[in-house]
């Protein structure tokens, strides 16, 4: 009797323990998915234009460049800067790392670039990584930091003789409509190309050729670029589309293709998201939205617009442009500052300006304490953030219970044996 007695107290005990590790993993992994870091944006993707500077080559050329770190998270950190590429060795840094409070927007930041050896003909590249350090004495915590791309320096040197680069854009290819073609034709030799010009074939998926479209002629100078444009009337259905573009200059040619697309542009507005919002903050809103188009939308604003109860313009904030890939979904941020705002319900617009189009929402935002509810649009909501002090207070409580009701278990089954016995 005692034997099974030991065992089934063994088995409960056993339990116990189980149910106290699931909570512990719980409460840990609940704790680093609220506290996630957002590391400087994705990692290792490719800069805006405006953080990529292209330069032909100069023997012995020597250049001061300025360029900035973002904080575009509003947070305090450290990041560290390093130089990969081929011209590592050309560049040099005059601050590695750079420190930031949440009111930092932005730090402006020099480079020292020496072009002192000699390059083969080509393009060569140094970029600036931004790696963020993790505060360990932070009570945010924190997930692997991933690098990223902060600045790009492009060095292109010529090839002897006469040598062209092409790149494609193509706009307004939507049904019935005349779809512009734009061949960019880039000199990247030592001497003058007198004429060139391109043929564009345009082909299905299945390689079938639907159409060819010549664009016009023009000169292009050593290590300059000239635009070839060409015109097609839209008569095909929807879908995706091969561009066969064939670049003749001087006897001589440069093929490459690119796929496009004919469609409608669309954009939906697929919900908003408020994570952590304190009344008298800087209230990060994610604003989720889908490129229905199968082709890129570049430059698309959201723009949040709150109104007061007398119908006035309270605050008028946008993000920063982003470029949405084909069928993908992506967050645009703003901030609002919300210091003096009063809780209650507000009024609001939300607009998406992508290319030459607008979607809008009509919304009515509810401000609380510690809470900012958002109608008219889909959102969810995630509760304030955990301190890690709250998290250690609950754990405590759970194993204390779970010890108490141990030693209750023990204590009712030796009485239930001494009975028996």
């Amino acid at each position: 009797m005692k034997n099974r007695f030991d065992k089934y107290v063994i088995f409960l005990q056993g339990i116990l323990v189980l149910c106290l590790i699931t909570v512990i993993l719980y409460f840990q992994n609940s704790s680093i998915t609220l506290n996630a870091v957002y590391d400087l944006k994705e990692g290792n993707i490719i800069p805006d234009e405006k953080n990529v500077i292209s330069l032909n080559y100069q023997s012995g050329l020597e250049k001061n460049i300025s360029f900035s770190v973002l904080n575009e998270e509003h947070k305090n950190m450290k990041v560290f800067l390093t130089i990969e590429g081929d011209l590592n060795d050309s560049v040099a840094l005059y601050q590695n790392i750079v420190e930031f409070l949440p009111s930092d927007l932005e730090k402006p930041l020099n480079l020292g670039l020496k072009l002192d050896r000699e390059l083969e003909p080509g393009v060569h590249i140094a970029r600036i990584m931004g790696l963020e350090i993790p505060n360990i004495n932070s009570n945010e915590g924190y997930v692997s930091s991933k690098s990223r791309i902060v600045y790009e320096i492009k060095v292109y040197v010529p090839y002897p003789g006469k040598y062209v680069e092409g790149g494609l854009d193509v706009w307004n290819s939507e049904q019935n409509s005349t779809a512009d073609f734009k061949v960019i034709a880039i000199n990247r030799g030592k001497e003058k190309i007198e004429n060139a010009r391109a043929l564009i074939g345009i082909y299905s998926l299945l390689n079938e050729k639907i159409t060819e479209i010549e664009t016009d002629s023009k000169p292009i100078e050593p290590l300059g670029e000239s635009d070839l444009s060409g015109k097609w009337k839209v008569n095909v259905f929807s879908g995706d589309y091969i561009a066969k573009v064939v670049i003749i200059y001087d006897n001589q040619n440069k093929t490459f293709e690119k796929k496009f697309a004919v469609g409608i542009r669309n954009l939906s507005i697929e919900g908003m998201l408020v994570n952590n919002f304190q009344l008298g903050g800087i209230a990060k809103i994610q604003i989720l939205v889908e490129n229905k188009w199968n082709q890129n939308l570049k430059g698309v604003v959201a723009n949040l617009v709150i109104y007061n109860p007398e119908n006035q313009v309270m605050a008028d904030i946008k993000s920063s442009p982003e470029d949405i890939t084909p069928l993908n979904k992506k967050e645009l941020i703003t901030y609002w500052d919300t210091a003096k705002i009063p809780e209650g319900e507000y009024k609001g617009k939300l607009i998406i300006n992508y290319e030459d189009k607008t979607t809008e929402k009509d919304l009515v935002l509810s401000v609380g304490q510690d809470s900012l509810n958002v109608f008219g649009v889909g959102y969810a909501i995630r509760p304030r953030i955990m301190q890690e002090s709250t998290l250690t207070t609950i754990l405590l409580i759970v194993v204390v219970l779970l010890l108490v009701v141990n030693l209750a278990w023990f204590v009712f089954f030796r009485r239930m044996i001494g009975k028996k016995k």
